[in-house]
């Protein structure tokens, strides 16, 4: 197998970033446009040419002459530009006007339902056999290796403290100050990698699931239902991370874990349950807790 690195896509520079570098420059028709994208760049891909312009109090031809200024060759261009850092998960991009205006106390049965459907959606969207299959690996797996970035990173964390609790051989990846080099050289066969990728991810993901891979180790991969196939998957759990509100919801994998959790120690029986009491035991006898 080839030990070259997967290749990652440039993308192109944010909308702000643009407006940024020529704000000192523009002219003030360009510049109150450019000053009413700013407060909400997501809400781009949701006008027309005309629409925005009037929204901003200027005229369609200082619209078009902002966005050529911005280097895209029409505001189509632009709009598509931001659905596809919508699509990446950048926080600003998902910020609508109306969340700053509504009040909040009118917002929490929305929350929460809010909630309730990326949870649903999640379990909705899983495969039983893959399920059944990443649970028996869970098991059974000499040594299960969990990696994560960013927001992950914390997924994976929380996935390590359940899994820990009823097998032994658990880490987490990376450890701080350190690098995976380290790491890699210790996958083997009957050892699991969980990788937990979900927007917006980094390239150093690929290259663990890609060295699990080499190793003939399987890759459990959870991330988000917008995440492409990853050809160094074994089984694939996706996720719905989206969310009418301000940032993304992470109600959906981590409901997904705590499931894997559970169904793993029943899968474990007798020894799973005996790791729990001992567990308790030396809690008790260290003191670890107040109450």
């Amino acid at each position: 197998m080839s030990g070259s690195h997967p290749q990652t896509k440039e993308r192109p520079r944010s909308l702000e970033a643009r407006i940024q570098e020529h704000l000192p420059e523009l002219p003030s028709s360009e510049r109150k446009l450019a000053e009413l994208i700013l407060d909400f760049p997501g809400e781009l891909s949701a006008y027309n040419a005309t629409e925005l312009a009037k929204l901003a109090g200027v005229s369609k031809a200082a619209a078009s002459r902002l966005f050529k200024r911005l280097g895209f060759r029409n505001f189509e261009q632009a709009r598509r530009l931001v659905r596809d850092i919508k699509q990446w998960g950048s926080p600003i991009y998902l910020h609508e006007r109306q969340q700053d205006s509504s009040p909040l106390p009118s917002e929490k049965q929305a929350f929460l339902d809010d909630h309730v459907t990326a949870l649903t959606r999640t379990f909705d969207q899983l495969s039983a056999a893959d399920i059944e299959a990443a649970l028996q690996r869970i098991v059974d797996a000499r040594r299960i290796w969990l990696v994560g970035y960013r927001n992950s990173y914390f997924m994976a964390a929380y996935a390590r403290w359940q899994f820990i609790q009823f097998r032994p051989r658990v880490d987490l990846l990376p450890h701080p100050g350190e690098t995976l080099g380290e790491h890699v050289t210790e996958f083997a066969p009957d050892d699991l990698l969980i990788a937990v990728g979900m927007r917006r991810r980094v390239p150093e993901l690929d290259r663990v699931m890609q060295a699990a891979q080499e190793r003939d180790m399987p890759v459990l991969y959870i991330t988000d239902s917008l995440a492409g196939d990853k050809p160094f998957a074994t089984w694939t759990l996706r996720c719905d991370i989206s969310s009418s509100f301000l940032f993304h919801s992470y109600v959906g994998p981590m409901g997904l874990i705590h499931y894997l959790s559970v169904q793993a120690v029943r899968l474990t029986g007798k020894a799973g349950r005996l790791r729990l009491e001992d567990i308790e035991i030396a809690h008790e006898k260290m003191r670890d807790f107040d109450d």
